[in-house]
């Protein structure tokens, strides 16, 4: 290390050291790449990977009960003297797993966007070629992309079993294979509905536990809320109130996919979620697209709530 003459008058408090810093001069690979980088940083980070133990083992747990009933549909369906098994129906399957979505919702959307707020990490992120909107969006994303293996994954897996188990399996695909578009169709716009909404509910919530507790509550009261309302007062008007609630338009929208809305009969108002939104009796094509101006007014507001923050 090179020592440079003190300053004449400064003393020895001004003494100046060349330290031998030097210019970057690798490849600068620009915005999207930033982008692209936060993203995969931020699926990481939905499963645990590269952090402690706990998030590890809370996302992997969830990840293996929303499984189960996609295993054991596979087993018993190996196991039964049966051409064809389906333990759960692809339209119903959502509903079985709710409960275990929110709470997946709610622990990760607290660690990818909470995280960097805690620890004040926000301005470092801006102050790269990223924009606000950016960060918004890739959280988003990272969030439907984590969901996709708690919701499309096992219903692909169930499939794929199913048409294993099948005495042949090729006529059994050509048979079912419009099931496909309908499972990936419902299980897409679930998770940007849930994606979009857990971050933007985590998005105003200091700290994680808040953050948690803000999304299943929003989730299951509005759930819980709607479904007693829907019940007990006897109001054509109280249709309207079912779209309060993500859970039921997620069943609504699903059933309608599948083409397996129920038929309405006297005790509808007063019956499962499915029962219900069949009793409100809009058009089916009202359920996808409600999900979806879910996804896009919750996006919005992210992308609004990250323009205002340092």
């Amino acid at each position: 290390m090179a020592q440079a003459e003190p300053t004449p008058g400064a003393g020895a408090a001004g003494t100046i050291y060349d330290l031998g810093y030097q210019g970057y001069d690798g490849p600068r690979r620009g915005r999207r790449y930033a982008l692209w980088s936060l993203y995969v940083l931020s699926v990481r980070n939905a499963f645990g990977i590269g952090r402690g133990a706990l998030p590890k083992v809370m996302a992997f747990v969830l990840l293996l009960f929303a499984h189960s009933l996609a295993i054991i549909q596979l087993i018993l369906g190996a196991v039964l003297p049966v051409d064809e098994f389906e333990f759960v129906s692809p339209e119903d399957y959502y509903g079985l797993i709710q409960f275990i979505l929110v709470l997946f919702v709610a622990a990760i959307a607290s660690d990818i966007v909470g995280n960097d707020r805690r620890t004040n990490t926000l301005a470092l992120y801006f102050s790269r070629p990223i924009e606000r909107d950016d960060y918004a969006l890739a959280k988003i994303a990272a969030l439907c992309s984590g969901l996709l293996a708690l919701t499309v994954l096992p219903q692909l897996l169930m499939f794929a079993g199913n048409a294993l188990g099948a005495s042949d399996g090729l006529d059994w695909v050509r048979d079912n294979a419009d099931e496909l578009p309908r499972i990936i169709a419902s299980g897409v716009l679930l998770c940007l509905a849930f994606g979009s909404l857990g971050v933007l509910i985590a998005s105003y919530a200091e700290r994680r536990a808040f953050a948690m507790i803000s999304v299943i509550a929003i989730f299951l009261v509005s759930f819980t809320v709607v479904g007693v309302v829907v019940s007990e007062i006897d109001n054509d008007q109280m249709r309207w109130a079912i779209f309060l609630s993500p859970l039921h338009v997620v069943d609504g929208s699903t059933h309608y996919i599948f083409d397996a809305l129920p038929a309405v009969d006297e005790l509808s108002r007063r019956g499962e979620p499915a029962d219900q939104v069949a009793w409100a009796d809009f058009p089916g094509y009202v359920w996808p697209f409600a999900l979806l101006a879910t996804s896009v007014v919750a996006s919005a507001l992210v992308v609004r709530r990250y323009r205002g923050s340092v």
